[in-house]
């Protein structure tokens, strides 16, 4: 894309895109594939989570590679695992300065890293690994992507087609699986919990650098809601950097809420948050031109657990997050309540330099916010 091409000319070329449902955009989400092929300062992560409402527990598995084009100090692979029981939450960790182990698609979700120490596996439809005290091996029927479920709806990048222009916003965000169903096991200090159709989630990051600061929710397993998990709820909060040319131009609050309810997508791109360093979350939503709008209300009383997160030295922590959370949703359309839900199983989380309430709303500028977040735009 021509860096002189004006906005109405980008504008008119999207919109000449095809409205047809092809089989690749209703069976995977965008940006699935490895992104890291010859780059330089650069990282990408995925994230995964395993919830089992009924004993409380939850697992999360984390991975990262760091410059895997050249040698730098940074430069190498980086996993771990989260166990949160009603008792307590253990983390396991890894991490090698070689990435010659580590392997992935370049337009698939498939990656792998055979490392001496410790080792990973991840597909659409399976998972398998090994970190110290910490195996498993579970496999996942996808469901619900950003879009709806697969085979069905039309997938789409979570923050649109923007994360397709490289360096200009960082770093770039996909939810991969907001609802996937798990059978299998995970076995810790030798005792192993098995489970099946286990609410499932997936996601990544990838780019040069994370927000400066950023908060984070995110659940599938609400209660009173036929089946538990039909409901998805992700959203999020950053202060992020826009680059222009490489150099560092300003920075700006960015916010999205994704929400998949009775097979439909509802996304809110004007986003309203007063959060808390830890504790509290409330977030207020709306997609004006829709005549829709939701309110999120979390808190818990749980110290939570430390999570490594990408920095300019490599993984570091960063961040803190509980899977306990309480959480309710509350979403209209129009004026008419459509869900009123509550859940004791939500991810919450704070991270980068967030000593003090923070208070923001949505800023991204225009042209950028009505692009970034126009589904019907990005077809």
């Amino acid at each position: 894309m021509h860096a002189a091409m004006p906005w109405p000319a980008i504008l008119l070329l999207l919109s000449r895109h095809s409205r047809g449902l092809s089989p690749q955009q209703a069976r995977r989400t965008p940006h699935a594939g490895y992104h890291g092929q010859g780059q330089i300062d650069f990282f990408e992560g995925w994230y995964n989570r395993i919830t089992l409402p009924e004993t409380d527990q939850s697992f999360a598995f984390i991975y990262a590679i760091f410059d895997p084009g050249r040698r730098t100090a940074r430069s190498g692979v980086d996993a771990q695992v989260l166990a949160s029981t009603a008792d307590a939450t253990k983390t396991i960790r890894a991490s090698s300065t070689d990435c010659s182990p580590f392997a992935a698609a370049p337009h698939d979700l498939s990656l792998r890293y055979a490392g001496a120490d410790f080792s990973f596996a991840m597909t659409s439809l399976r998972h398998q690994g090994r970190v110290g005290a910490a195996a498993w091996d579970f496999r996942v029927r996808p469901d619900v992507g950003w879009g709806g479920r697969f085979g069905e709806a039309r997938q789409y990048s979570t923050a649109g087609w923007l994360a397709a222009l490289g360096p200009l916003l960082s770093p770039h965000y996909q939810v991969l699986m907001s609802l996937g169903h798990a059978t299998g096991w995970v076995e810790l200090d030798g005792q192993r919990t098995a489970f099946s159709d286990a609410p499932f989630y997936a996601e990544k990051n990838w780019g040069r650098g994370f927000p400066r600061k950023w908060w984070w929710l995110q659940c599938n397993a609400f209660d009173g809601v036929e089946p538990a998990s039909e409901l998805t709820l992700t959203a999020t909060g950053a202060r992020r950097s826009l680059l222009a040319g490489g150099a560092l131009e300003r920075e700006e609050d960015v916010g999205l809420v994704g929400i998949h309810f009775n097979g439909e997508f509802w996304p809110f791109p004007e986003v309203e948050w007063t959060v808390a360093p830890w504790g509290a979350w409330r977030v207020t939503a709306s997609y004006a031109d829709r005549g829709t709008s939701c309110t999120i209300e979390a808190e818990t009383d749980d110290e939570g657990c430390a999570v490594r997160v990408p920095s300019k030295s490599g993984m570091v922590d960063g961040a803190r997050e509980t899977y306990r959370g309480t959480l309710r949703v509350t979403m209209f359309d129009k004026g008419r309540e459509v869900v009123s839900a509550t859940t004791r199983h939500a991810c919450l989380e704070t991270g980068g330099e967030f000593d003090a309430e923070w208070v923001a709303t949505s800023a991204m500028t225009e042209p950028l916010k009505s692009v970034a977040y126009n589904v019907d735009l990005e077809r």
